[in-house]
C-alpha cells in the first residue's frame, strides 16, 4: 500500500510542492488514520502549519472527543494568534480526559501570550500536581520561571532535571539554563560551573558570549580571549564582542590588534555607540586627536544621553587645551540633565585656563564634595591656589594630598617647604 504521508514528506524534501500537495490529498483521503496523524505533526515542524492544521481538522471529524487533537489545534490557533480560537479547543477537554495534561500546558502557553503570568503558573503548577515526575511538566514550569525572571525556582527545575538523567529537552540544555539563571541573579562562580560542563561542541554561540562575559567579570582574561575569538571566527558579524575583545587586547597591551578589533566591529555595525567610544578612547590613548574626536561624536549622535562619552570627549579637548570646547561640551550635557562628578574638577581647570578665576573658584569648590578623597584632585587644587596666591588654601590642600597619598616625596617635600615659609 503507497504511503502518501511519507510521499508528501519526501517531495517538500526536494522542493517539489506540486507534488507535495497532491500526495497531502491523497494521505487524507486513503492514508490510515495513524499516518495522517504522524504526517500533521510532521508538518507542524517544520512549518507548514495550515497543512498540518487541515490534517488535523480530517481527524477531529472522525473523532470528535479525541483530546490530543483539540490540543494540537489549540497549539496552531496560538501559533496563528487565535487566542479565542485556542481557547475554545481547550475548553472542549474535561479534567478526565488522557490529554487534559498537555491541555495544561498548551493553556499555560495561551495563558503567557495573554499576558497572564498567574493563570499560566496556575496551570503548569496545577499540570505538576498530576506529574510530579515527568520531565516535560517539570520542564514547562522552569522554563515558565526562567522566563519571568524567578530565577531560583527555575534552578530547582532544571537542577531536579539533570539529577534524573535530562540533561536536554526540546533542544535546550539544563546546565546551559542553569548557568544563565545562576548569572542573572549575579552568582558567577556557580554560573560558570554549570556552563563549563557543556561540551565545546554543544556550545551555542551565545552560551560562549555568555561564558566568556562571566570570565571578564572574573578577570579570567586568558579564558574569555579564546572565546571572543571562537564566536567572531563562526559569526563576525556576533557585533557585541568586539567592544569586549578590544578592552581584552587593551588590557594586555595588544593595542593595535584592540585597534583593528574595534575597527572591524565598527565596520559591521555602525550604530553601537559603545564601540565608537571605545575606538574613541583608544585613538586618544594613541594620541590620534582627530580620529578620536571624530568618534566620540559619532557616539553622541547615536546616543546623546552617552554621558561616559561627554566625559571622554571633555578630557580630549582638555588635553589639546581647547578650553571653549571643554565648556560647551560640558554644557551640552549638563543641559540634558548628565551628572559627572568629573564635569566640575574639568571645567574648573578650563576656565582657570581662561583666566576666569571666579568661575573657576566656584567649580573648585563644587569639586571638593565629589573628590574628597582623590589624591590627584587635591594637588591639582593646591596648583590652583599657589597660582592665584592663595598660601593657606594651597597649604591644606597639600596637607590633604599627602595625607592621602604619603608615598609621594615629591608632594611632601612641596609641603614641607610650604611649612617652613
Amino acid at each position: 500500500m503507497t504511503n502518501y504521508a511519507e510521499e508528501m514528506m519526501a517531495a517538500i524534501r526536494l522542493g517539489q510542492m506540486d507534488q507535495a500537495q497532491k500526495a497531502f490529498q491523497k494521505s487524507l483521503a486513503e492514508d490510515e488514520d495513524d499516518l495522517v496523524y504522524s504526517l500533521a505533526e510532521d508538518l507542524y515542524a517544520i512549518g507548514f502549519v495550515e497543512e498540518s492544521k487541515k490534517a488535523y481538522l480530517h481527524l477531529l471529524a472522525k473523532y470528535p472527543d479525541e483530546g490530543d487533537l483539540k490540543t494540537a489545534l489549540a497549539e496552531l490557533a496560538i501559533e496563528e494568534n487565535d487566542l479565542d480560537l485556542a481557547q475554545d479547543y481547550l475548553a472542549q477537554i474535561s479534567e478526565n480526559s488522557p490529554a487534559y495534561l498537555q491541555a495544561l500546558l498548551v493553556k499555560a502557553d495561551l495563558y503567557q501570550s495573554e499576558g497572564l503570568s498567574e493563570s499560566a503558573e496556575y496551570a503548569l503548577e496545577k499540570a505538576s500536581q498530576l506529574a510530579p515526575d515527568e520531565p516535560v511538566v517539570t520542564f514547562a514550569l522552569a522554563e515558565f520561571y526562567f522566563t519571568t525572571g524567578q530565577y531560583h525556582q527555575a534552578i530547582r527545575g532544571y537542577r531536579q532535571l539533570l539529577l534524573a538523567g535530562q540533561r536536554r529537552i526540546a533542544k535546550v540544555d539544563m546546565a546551559a539554563r542553569i548557568g544563565t539563571a545562576y548569572a542573572a541573579i549575579g552568582n558567577v562562580d556557580n554560573a560558570i560551573a554549570y556552563l563549563e560542563q557543556i561540551k565545546p561542541i554543544d556550545l551555542t554561540i551565545d552560551t560562549k558570549f555568555q561564558l566568556a562575559f562571566l570570565y571578564v567579570e572574573k578577570k579570567a582574561d586568558e579564558d574569555a580571549l579564546p572565546l571572543f575569538e571562537d564566536i567572531l571566527a563562526a559569526d563576525p558579524q556576533y557585533t557585541s564582542v568586539y567592544p569586549l575583545l578590544g578592552q581584552l587586547y587593551e588590557q594586555i597591551n595588544d593595542l593595535d590588534q584592540a585597534e583593528k578589533t574595534y575597527r572591524l566591529g565598527l565596520s559591521y555595525d555602525q550604530t553601537n555607540p559603545v564601540l565608537y567610544r571605545q575606538a574613541g578612547l583608544l585613538a586618544f590613548k594613541l594620541g590620534q586627536y582627530d580620529q578620536a574626536k571624530e568618534d566620540f561624536n559619532q557616539a553622541l549622535a547615536l546616543d546623546d544621553q552617552d554621558l561616559a562619552t561627554y566625559s571622554a570627549l571633555a578630557d580630549l579637548y582638555l588635553a589639546r587645551h581647547d578650553y571653549d570646547a571643554v565648556i560647551e561640551t560640558i554644557g551640552a550635557a549638563q543641559e540634558l540633565d548628565l551628572v559627572d562628578p568629573r564635569f566640575s574638577w574639568d571645567l574648573a581647570r578650563a576656565y582657570h585656563a581662561k583666566e576666569e578665576e571666579d568661575k573657576a573658584a566656584e567649580q573648585w569648590q563644587a569639586a571638593q564634595v565629589d573628590y574628597p578623597a582623590d589624591p590627584d584632585f587635591w594637588h591639582d587644587l593646591a596648583d590652583w591656589y599657589h597660582e592665584v596666591g592663595r598660601r593657606k588654601e594651597e597649604l591644606t590642600a597639600l596637607e590633604k594630598a599627602v595625607d592621602l597619598d604619603p608615598d609621594n616625596f615629591e608632594l611632601a617635600d612641596r609641603l614641607a617647604d610650604l611649612s617652613l615659609d
